[in-house]
């Protein structure tokens, strides 16, 4: 009998006994769990009701509640009905972990901190509160002890793929390249990035096999800030003799083309190859290691039939020209910790003499009236092409944690980078420069959510440089 007709038949069981006994609790929480357990969740949220109904202190019902509503992308309100439980039940390690995760899904791991503490506090072999809290550890840019937890949460479970993933991302925020590389790749493994992940019949190239004479495909993965970064390492296998197909976002395969000897579009059919490797398992593959990162800069250029274009778009140069953008994709998990309201951004450069342009093409509603003033250029940036032209015209830019970051860095113009407490690992920790781009400066948050303190850096530094 198959999990779907056991549950079908403990829930037939279940609303049999109902059927006798309307005023079980006890039965409608039960009920309530079937239907969970089956995905139902309209039926279980009226069962755990029923059951909350009969018995208003019912602390598990209230949890289950909330767990309905956190499966229903409603964290704000699962948080809610997590804090009536603990109230009634500060025992349950699986309420205080519940209600840490939902801060952590509202981007608040400050506050998610303290009751993620307790969770493992009354439940130490408890592996979601371990990866939990190594989560929001991270976060708040305490990466050492967040490594030990994630550590922890795997030792619970070893196959727990999100903490795995985890220990990635600590390991290579300190530095610890040759653990955090072969960690990284566990990514595969979390439900999070198998929308990003290609089936190929081709075996994985992970650097032992020799290229030379073979096609190797390099298909992008992630962002496009991240096909930008990692795509360095092309030249390095044309060098060793492969021939290299890039399969990348269509927006960069015209600005990406003269590193490979085919451009592919990701999503569709390449070319024949006989080797694959994802872009960012190539730091693995060629053992990366912090004084062996690749970064002869510029790696990337505009074309400059483009930068004719721009440059006549311009016109004459009278002022500083800074180039910025101050969002990022608006569906990145941690946007709204990434991404700076433009209003806010530009007090950065209050009482700063230059010529702002705007390097984004896609401009949010809420940012428009703040960014009219400027030079806005997104009707007429139709690729990359545009935008690496327009950066290279620049400067300087300054730009929060996303594409353009990585594009001027590439192109080997000053950019000054604006991190969120707890920055993507790409960004090290406790340094104001890159290994990965020679000409990045880095400003990075004091403290969760410190904003002000970041902008007022750069406003200061902007009058002294």
């Amino acid at each position: 009998m198959t999990d779907s007709h056991v549950t079908d038949a403990r829930i037939a069981e279940l609303r049999q006994w109902l059927a006798a006994r309307p005023g079980d609790a006890t039965a409608q929480f039960n009920l309530g769990c079937a239907w969970l357990a089956a995905d139902r969740w309209a039926d279980a949220m009226a069962a755990f009701q029923a059951a909350l109904t009969l018995r208003p202190d019912y602390a598990a019902a209230l949890n289950n509640i909330g767990s309905v509503l956190r499966q229903q992308g409603q964290p704000a309100q699962a948080l809610d009905y997590y804090r009536r439980a603990a109230v009634l039940r500060p025992d349950l390690p699986g309420v205080h972990n519940n209600i840490g995760s939902a801060l952590l899904a509202l981007g608040r791991a400050d506050a998610a901190l303290a009751p993620l503490r307790t969770a493992v506090r009354l439940a130490p072999d408890n592996a979601e509160a371990c990866n939990n809290l190594g989560g929001a550890l991270l976060a708040l840019d305490q990466a050492p002890e967040a490594t030990g937890w994630f550590r922890l949460a795997v030792r619970h479970d070893p196959g727990h793929n999100q903490a795995r993933f985890g220990l990635a991302l600590a390991l290579l925020a300190q530095g610890q390249f040759r653990e955090g590389w072969e960690a990284y790749d566990q990514r595969w493994l979390d439900p999070a990035f198998t929308g990003d992940e290609r089936r190929f019949e081709q075996p994985a190239w992970r650097g032992e096999a020799a290229v030379a004479g073979r096609t190797i495909l390099l298909h992008a993965e992630q962002g496009l800030g991240d096909t930008l970064q990692f795509v360095r390492y092309a030249p390095l296998l044309r060098a060793r003799g492969a021939r290299v197909i890039l399969q990348v976002q269509a927006p960069l395969m015209a600005l990406l083309a003269g590193l490979a000897d085919a451009v592919s579009e990701r999503g569709k059919e390449p070319p024949a190859f006989d080797l694959r490797c994802p872009l960012l398992s190539l730091p693995r593959a060629f053992a990366t290691g912090l004084d062996s990162i690749p970064a002869d800069i510029p790696y990337l250029h505009a074309p400059p039939g483009h930068l004719s274009v721009w440059s006549a778009r311009l016109g004459e140069r009278t002022r500083r020209r800074i180039g910025i953008a101050v969002s990022g994709d608006a569906s990145h998990p941690e946007d709204d910790q990434r991404s700076i309201p433009a209003a806010a951004f530009l007090t950065a450069f209050a009482g700063i003499d230059a010529e702002l342009h705007v390097l984004q093409k896609q401009i949010r509603d809420a940012d428009a009236p703040a960014l009219a003033p400027l030079h806005r250029h997104d009707a007429l940036i139709e690729d990359f092409r545009d935008t690496a032209a327009l950066t290279a015209l620049m400067d300087l830019v300054v730009t929060v944690d996303t594409a353009p970051a990585h594009l001027a860095g590439a192109l080997g113009v000053p950019v000054w980078v604006l991190l969120q407490h707890g920055a993507d690992f790409r960004w090290l920790r406790e340094r104001t420069d890159s290994p990965w781009y020679p000409t990045a400066r880095l400003f990075r948050q004091p403290g969760y959510g410190d904003w002000a303190a970041v902008l007022a850096q750069v406003n200061a530094a902007l009058r002294t440089g």
